[in-house]
C-alpha cells in the first residue's frame, strides 16, 4: 500500500513578517540594558508580596478595613490581585518580552511556593469573568466590582462586596504601578 500521498497534517504556512533576527536582537537590547533582569526581579518580587498572607494585608488593610473574610474570600482577594498586576505590567511595561518575562516570573514562584494555589487558581474562570469585566470599556473598577462581589458568592448587587472590588482593583493598579516605576525600566513611558 502506498501512502505518500496521504497527509496527516497541513501544512502550515510561515509567517513571512515574523523577524527572527530582530527578536534576538531586541532580546540581547533588553538583556544589555538590565530590563530583562529587571523584569524578573519584578515578577518574584510581586509573586512574594501576594504569596505572603501578612504582608499583602498589611499593604491592604487601607482597602480592607480589619473585617475577617472567609477563605474563600481571600482566595478571590488574591486572584483579583494578579489580575489587576498582570493588567498594570501588561499596561505598562514597554515591550512584550518585558511583560512576558516578568508575567512568567510571577506565576513561576507562585507554582514553586504555593503549587495547590496556583492549581486551584489556574483551573478556575476568575480571569474570564474579569477579562470580560475590562471588555465593557465602561467604568471598569464598577464592573471589576460587580465581578469581584459575584465570584465571592455575594451576587453582583452587593454594593459592600462590589465596592470593595473596585477599590481592591484601583488599589493594586496604584499599588503596582509605583513598584514597575520604582524598577526604572529602560524605554518605559513615565
Amino acid at each position: 500500500m502506498d501512502d505518500s500521498d496521504v497527509k496527516i497534517f497541513k501544512k502550515e504556512k510561515r509567517d513571512d513578517k515574523f523577524d527572527e533576527v530582530g527578536l534576538i536582537s531586541k532580546m540581547n537590547e533588553e538583556r544589555s540594558n538590565g530590563n530583562i533582569d529587571k523584569s524578573k526581579r519584578l515578577g518574584v518580587y510581586l509573586a512574594s508580596i501576594f504569596l505572603d498572607k501578612d504582608v499583602l494585608l498589611h499593604k491592604l488593610r487601607p482597602i480592607i478595613g480589619d473585617k475577617e473574610y472567609t477563605q474563600g474570600e481571600i482566595f478571590q482577594i488574591k486572584i483579583l490581585m494578579f489580575f489587576a498586576a498582570e493588567y498594570q505590567i501588561n499596561s505598562l511595561l514597554p515591550n512584550n518580552i518585558l511583560r512576558n518575562t516578568a508575567i512568567n516570573a510571577l506565576y513561576d514562584d507562585i507554582h514553586d511556593q504555593a503549587g495547590e494555589f496556583y492549581k486551584e487558581f489556574s483551573d478556575g474562570a476568575e480571569y474570564s469573568f474579569y477579562y470580560l469585566a475590562i471588555r465593557k470599556n465602561s467604568d471598569i473598577p464598577h464592573n471589576i466590582g460587580r465581578c469581584f462581589s459575584m465570584l465571592c458568592g455575594k451576587g453582583k448587587g452587593n454594593e459592600e462586596y462590589s465596592s470593595l472590588g473596585a477599590e481592591l482593583w484601583k488599589g493594586v493598579l496604584e499599588e503596582v504601578g509605583d513598584i514597575i516605576r520604582g524598577y526604572e525600566f529602560v524605554g518605559m513611558k513615565k
